[in-house]
Formats: structure tokens, sequence, C-alpha cells
């Protein structure tokens, strides 16, 4: 995610079909969120920070107590918490199918 190198979104493990019924979800649509490689230092929105030497964790962005952090809102429908934003949407449908999963 511009302009950090190690900022990304993404997702893991999102079943794309119903265990129950072994068939595909015709479609699947998920918000995705910021994360942090921990491969650079600083706490800003910034390319020129240095290198994290070792590198740290990967980690979530989380709100924090500012409206002015990165991704980061007032609560949606009026509520008073701070919340992160999801930095895009990712919509699989299905195109075609056998009769069941195998």
């Amino acid at each position: 995610i511009a302009p950090s190198p190690d900022w990304f979104s993404g997702l893991y493990n999102l079943p794309l079909w119903n265990r129950e019924t072994q068939t595909w979800y015709k479609t699947v649509e998920v918000d995705v969120y910021p994360w942090d490689a921990g491969t650079e230092q600083g706490t800003d929105y910034n390319l020129s920070n240095p290198d994290t030497i070792p590198h740290g964790a990967i980690s979530a962005f989380m709100p924090g107590d500012t409206e002015r952090m990165v991704f980061v809102s007032v609560g949606q429908a009026g509520l008073p918490f701070l919340q992160v934003k999801p930095v895009g949407v990712l919509k699989f449908e299905l195109q075609e199918s056998s009769e069941r999963c195998s």
C-alpha cells in the first residue's frame, strides 16, 4: 500500500465452499484491511523510513487514540469509537462449477 513498501493487504483461509452441502458459494465479498510487514521503522506515512533490523512481526493496523492515524475513522452509524478502515473489497464470483466440490 503506497507509499510504504512494507504495508500490504490480503486474506487467507477464506472458505469458498459450504462444507455441509459440499457446494461452492456463488459470491463472496470480503473487506480487506491494512497490515504492516514489520520491515521498516517509523510511525507515520513516510517512504523514507529506515529498515527495521531485525525485522519485526507482521501486525494489523490498530485504531489507537486519534482520528489522525492512517486508515482510521470514527465508528459508523454514530458509534463513538475509532475503527480501522478497510483498504479494499475482494469479490469472488463463481464462473462455473460441477455439481459438488471434491
